[in-house]
């Protein structure tokens, strides 16, 4: 079997995936035959190159997905574990990382993941202490060879290198210029990080989809895109259209043209399946590296779509653009339709980002984001007067003979932060990040290297909060005062240190103890 690396380095192949959602329960027991069933079905068929494992997919509580994977790996073929962040630290994340490398699963898929929905007697606690851009980091130095304290003072040990094959998504399929762009950025960092592959989210826009590739290509971005395809059926269309599912998003007109076809005496499975195949086809021919199939529980159902695609194969893919076309409602686009193609025309950006008004990201400028960049401008820059007399101010202070006044100081600052930023005192501010808006308490999911890609016009993904993304304000404040010369995210993953909870944010900042010591030109003292 070649390993699932060296099928990506041959440039001639089209690779196939296959997605299987894990279930609750034990796999030997009644309950879960069907999927143990659908997964033997998939390890035979030698088509599929490889078999993607969910974790906790929607939030749902599932089975590990290494039970799965150890059914794939056993019988010689390749398997992706997903591996998210909402269930677990990064101590958990660095520890399962361990285990599935001794047990030989190489191949993981990076996510944040959709927030918990259910439990055990109620909703589980969300954790994200990391998000996808620093998991990736923490994956991309293990393969290098992770560093960590010896016993002795001063001392350290180089662990044993990792080998994993590291996967991303992202979602091109947002309907608005910030969250859309932010996406992209986010993506870059993701790449940055480590990421060696991608497989966006899902949509049925293949004009987003071929948006995505010609993203990458103008911005030099050489990394493989596995298409994704998700067979629908009526009841996950409604589903979607609904917007219950994060992420994942189907326009009322495509929706009724579904419903019109699960009329029909098979309840549109033809049509699903014709569907499934032809966005297979579009991805072949647009550039992408694979096609990864999930929605089918039967095997009979991921059979008929990659027969259905070989019966299409010679027939003119651009004739499916079309059909495979369905935005929803004031859909945003990078860049501007190509009038033969109908896709994207990489030599014509979207008036909108060229054509700039600054009138059109006044929204979340207000006098108070005002009087925050300019404090900033006088004491946080680390060129202005302020900040060296504030780097001095809070030496003086570290020393035991000003301790009142350490907490003297400490307390204003609490205060302060509170009433202007809802503060949660995390000690490591990612304030000046993300435009004075604290990820700690305005952000489900804490995010600090980007949004994540649940959102949906704008709003969190938690539709009880009915609040903009704090990314979407983030990526306006920022557009408003400097117009595309602009960078939105930390170059560097940004990974909050919970040590420095309760302590001072400012004096953290100004000793070079907090994630931001890359920036001060010294080492952090944690």
């Amino acid at each position: 079997m070649k390993k699932l690396r060296e099928l990506f380095e041959d440039k001639d192949k089209f690779l196939i995936g296959a997605e299987l959602v894990t279930t609750r329960g034990i796999l030997q027991q009644e309950g879960s035959k069907k999927i143990v069933k659908y997964t033997q079905d998939l390890i035979a068929d030698e088509r599929i190159d490889w078999i993607s494992v969910t974790e906790n997919a929607g939030g749902n509580i599932m089975s590990a997905p290494d039970g799965l994977g150890k059914l794939i790996q056993e019988k010689n073929k390749n398997a992706i574990i997903h591996i998210t962040c909402k269930d677990m630290n990064r101590n958990a994340l660095e520890s399962i990382a361990w285990k599935y490398a001794n047990d030989g699963f190489d191949n993981l898929l990076a996510l944040s993941g959709d927030y918990p929905i259910d439990g055990y007697q109620g909703v589980a606690q969300s954790v994200f202490d990391l998000d996808s851009v620093s998991l990736i980091k923490m994956l991309s130095v293990m393969n290098a060879g992770l560093r960590v304290k010896g016993r002795k003072p001063n001392s350290h040990i180089d662990l044993d290198k990792t080998n994993f094959f590291l996967g991303c998504a992202v979602s091109p399929f947002k309907t608005t210029e910030a969250e859309q762009m932010m996406q992209y950025e986010k993506l870059r960092r993701k790449i940055e990080a480590g990421a060696n592959y991608i497989i966006p989210q899902l949509g049925y826009d293949i004009r987003k989809s071929h948006e995505l590739i010609t993203w990458l290509q103008e911005n030099n971005l050489s990394i493989p895109v596995i298409g994704n395809i998700y067979k629908l059926t009526g009841g996950v269309a409604n589903l979607f259209n609904k917007g219950l599912i994060p992420g994942c998003k189907i326009s009322d007109e495509f929706l009724k043209r579904i419903n019109k076809e699960k009329k029909s005496e098979d309840k549109g499975r033809k049509y699903f399946i014709d569907l499934a195949a032809k966005q297979y086809v579009a991805f072949k021919q647009m550039g992408y590296k694979g096609a990864y199939i999930g929605g089918t529980e039967k095997f009979e159902d991921f059979a008929a779509i990659l027969e259905r695609a070989e019966e299409l194969k010679n027939e003119n893919w651009l004739d499916f653009v079309p059909e495979l076309t369905n935005p929803v409602s004031n859909e945003f686009y990078l860049y501007s339709e190509d009038t033969k193609t109908k896709l994207s025309d990489p030599k014509n950006v979207n008036p909108q980002i060229t054509t700039y008004k600054k009138s059109n990201y006044s929204k979340h400028v207000g006098p108070t984001y005002r009087f925050n960049r300019l404090v900033h401008t006088i004491l946080f820059n680390q060129k202005s007067p302020g900040f060296g007399v504030s780097v001095a101010k809070y030496n003086v202070l570290e020393k035991k003979s000003f301790k009142g006044l350490k907490r003297f100081t400490y307390f204003n600052e609490r205060m302060i932060k509170a009433a202007l930023f809802n503060c949660r005192e995390c000690g490591d501010c990612s304030l000046p990040d993300i435009t004075y808006l604290c990820p700690q308490s305005q952000c489900a999911k804490n995010q600090r290297n980007g949004p994540c890609g649940g959102s949906s016009n704008d709003k969190c993904e938690l539709s009880e909060h009915n609040r903009d993304c704090i990314w979407v304000k983030a990526y306006t404040r920022n557009k408003y005062f400097n117009r595309n010369n602009v960078e939105h995210l930390s170059p560097i993953a940004v990974i909050k240190n919970s040590k420095l909870k309760d302590t001072s944010g400012w004096a953290n900042y100004y000793l070079g103890k907090d994630h931001n010591a890359y920036k001060l030109d010294r080492k952090s003292n944690n």
